[in-house]
């Protein structure tokens, strides 16, 4: 009789398994993802390149939820690296440097949406002095920030994030580069729904870490 469930749950689970089996022999290189012509050996195994100054990055993070979603489908132990790039806008560069901030003090999920909401939707940062009082908002005083941003491990991420941009070739923004061997096509999705891109997007960037050599 136990042998007998046993034999139904796997054929249960072989038949919910054929879609996603399916699905992932459809992800080709030229359509959901490409190859770099230079690897780099050194890039994170899965990073997201954006920026606080532009729009669909917004959206990215708001609306479909992609990074969060990919987080959630990556193997144990591997985790989803965002890097700031500051080659948008005026303050590009001290953004760089508040998300910087926010990763050596690990509050980048706290600070990540008010920092999109402040300058997305309010219009409200215009100087340094705007990124701090968001830090102020999120319980980093000012004496805090200013010491974080003068340390040798901000500046190190600082570095660390802009070497990342230069090595990738990241042109635009948002941008994900898996192994340091690949680069995700945004609109190589299929899925027509908000959810379903998201959770498209993170089988992509799966199949890349457990299939691609």
């Amino acid at each position: 009789m136990l042998a007998k469930i046993n034999r139904l749950i796997a054929g249960t689970l072989l038949v919910l398994l054929l879609p996603t089996m399916a699905a992932a022999a459809d992800f080709r290189a030229g359509e959901q993802y490409s190859r770099l012509d230079k690897p780099v050996a050194s890039a994170p195994a899965v990073v997201e390149f954006f920026s606080f100054y532009c729009g669909p990055c917004y959206q990215f993070a708001d609306t479909y939820h992609v990074g969060s979603t990919v987080s959630q489908k990556l193997p144990e132990g591997t985790k989803l690296t965002k890097y700031h790039v500051g080659l948008m806008g005026k303050l590009g560069n001290e953004l760089t440097e508040a998300w910087s901030v926010a990763m050596v003090m690990g509050i980048e999920d706290k600070i990540e949406g008010m920092l999109f909401d402040e300058l997305q939707k309010k219009r409200a940062i215009n100087s340094e002095e705007d990124i701090q009082r968001v830090f102020a908002a999120a319980g980093v005083d000012a004496a805090a920030y200013e010491n974080a941003r003068h340390s040798l491990l901000v500046k190190g991420m600082i570095a660390k994030q802009n070497e990342a941009v230069k090595a990738l070739d990241v042109r635009a923004t948002p941008s994900f580069y898996v192994s340091g061997k690949y680069k995700i096509d945004n609109a190589g999705m299929s899925s027509q729904s908000i959810d379903g891109y998201a959770q498209e997007y993170a089988a992509v960037v799966r199949y890349l870490l457990d299939t691609q050599p």
